[in-house]
């Protein structure tokens, strides 16, 4: 058993204990930047009381993980390896989280995510590094998706350690009911099975309502929390307005550059209030009028919503599916042409609403994850579709928007269909 040197409170859990090596690593430069780095950015916009951290979330993580660990009865080592990968396993966010990942993609290509810069910091920071000892690899192994140990599916498959904590968390902080689900008993139905040399996390007969109680919790918070329309706005504008200071030279490619030798010490100086300080440095700037809109809630409005599996035109529906970014850049142009707006304030998006209750676990095989898997009293296995009452489906929900200045709405919703039948191939 772990001997905890310190405990802390949790509105979820009450008291955490830490042990003295993991207070170590919470008192590390990149850990503390997750107090300044919101768990949900703009969402406080939506729902005023969603000013989390990653920093909490990330205790709550390294608390449920260590819970998992000990019901599945891994070994104190594991348990130890297993609680350091939890907490450390969102370091490698920039500033308003998630969104600010599209914009790194933009300068650096998809070959960079949070998840990669996490294991780069790990592997860099000397702090870091000095707590964890011995135990760096074992833990930088635990970051590999989809691994063939079990304790990679506590830190990230599709019941880990982080969705337990992220949905329950924001649900908290949001102020609504839809990520509540049956804790205690999904941690005491969660089982082992070992095949050969892999092992996987299963859930026991008995739990199949918990989990089908966790499933739709997370549809339902991705529905409605994650992909809020006015969420959808903010994050665009945001989106844009660093797309605009990148192109501008407000700041220039090369600060982010991973290629650069300083491009850790310059993304670990970043949180969420330096980046807007960041965007806000020139005042003529675009860039600085979305940020302003921003931070005073004069927010840009949906000129035009679609879902697009539901457009009755096959042929429109397929040229907005399929439209590239290019495509995209003269929609936007046009419109603002006509419009008469500055072309960077109308801003085409969309949103494939997707997670594990639409996908069956054949998807989930061939896209080389593994799937929930139900064991039985004799110990065979089968998947969740054997059980569950919540059938899938193949059509994720895709929206469709463009958003605007307020007194452009009626003008863009008028002519989208007619500009993308028209100029998109």
């Amino acid at each position: 058993m772990l001997s905890f040197y310190k405990w802390v409170r949790d509105p979820l859990y009450g008291f955490v204990g830490l042990t003295e090596k993991e207070v170590i690593l919470l008192d590390t430069i990149p850990l503390q930047r997750l107090r300044r780095i919101k768990q949900l950015a703009n969402a406080h916009l939506v729902y005023p009381s969603a000013m989390h951290t990653r920093f909490e979330h990330s205790l709550g993580v390294m608390h449920i993980a260590g819970r998992m660990a000990e019901h599945l009865n891994f070994s104190d080592h594991d348990i130890k390896i297993v609680r350091y990968a939890a907490l450390l396993h969102d370091i490698g966010h920039g500033p308003f989280s998630h969104v600010f990942e599209a914009a790194l993609h933009d300068i650096c290509g998809k070959s960079i995510n949070h998840e990669e810069i996490t294991r780069l910091i790990i592997l860099r920071d000397e702090s870091i590094q000095g707590a964890l000892g011995t135990s760096q690899d074992a833990v930088i192994d635990l970051f590999k998706d989809n691994g063939e140990r079990i304790q990679n599916q506590v830190i990230s498959g599709n019941l880990d350690a982080d969705k337990i904590d992220y949905l329950r968390r924001d649900s908290y902080h949001t102020g609504v009911a839809y990520g509540n689900f049956d804790l205690e008993r999904i941690l005491y139905t969660i089982h082992k099975k070992t095949d050969g040399s892999r092992s996987y996390l299963t859930l026991l007969k008995k739990g199949v309502d918990a989990l089908e109680n966790f499933r739709l919790a997370r549809f339902l918070m991705h529905a409605q929390v994650y992909h809020h329309h006015t969420r959808a706005v903010a994050d665009k504008m945001f989106q844009r307005a660093m797309e605009i200071a990148i192109r501008d030279g407000i700041i220039s490619k090369e600060f982010l550059n991973p290629k650069n030798p300083e491009f850790l010490n310059n993304y670990l100086s970043l949180d969420d209030s330096r980046m807007l300080l960041m965007l806000l440095q020139e005042s003529k700037s675009n860039c600085h009028a979305l940020i302003s809109a921003l931070e005073n809630r004069q927010l840009f409005k949906r000129g035009y919503e679609v879902d697009v599996t539901h457009v009755p035109d096959p042929i429109l529906r397929m040229k907005i599916a399929r439209m590239k970014p290019e495509q995209y850049n003269i929609l936007e142009a046009t419109l603002a042409e006509e419009c008469h707006c500055e072309p960077d304030f109308i801003m085409a998006d969309i949103h494939n609403i997707e997670n594990s209750l639409y996908k069956s676990s054949n998807e989930n095989i061939l896209s080389d994850k593994t799937p929930f898997l139900i064991e039985e009293s004799d110990g065979s296995l089968n998947e969740i579709e054997k059980f569950s009452t919540l059938l899938p489906s193949k059509d994720p929900r895709l929206v469709f928007y463009v958003f605007c200045p307020e007194e452009y709405r009626a003008h863009v919703n008028q002519r989208v269909e007619k500009i993308i039948r028209e100029n998109i191939c």
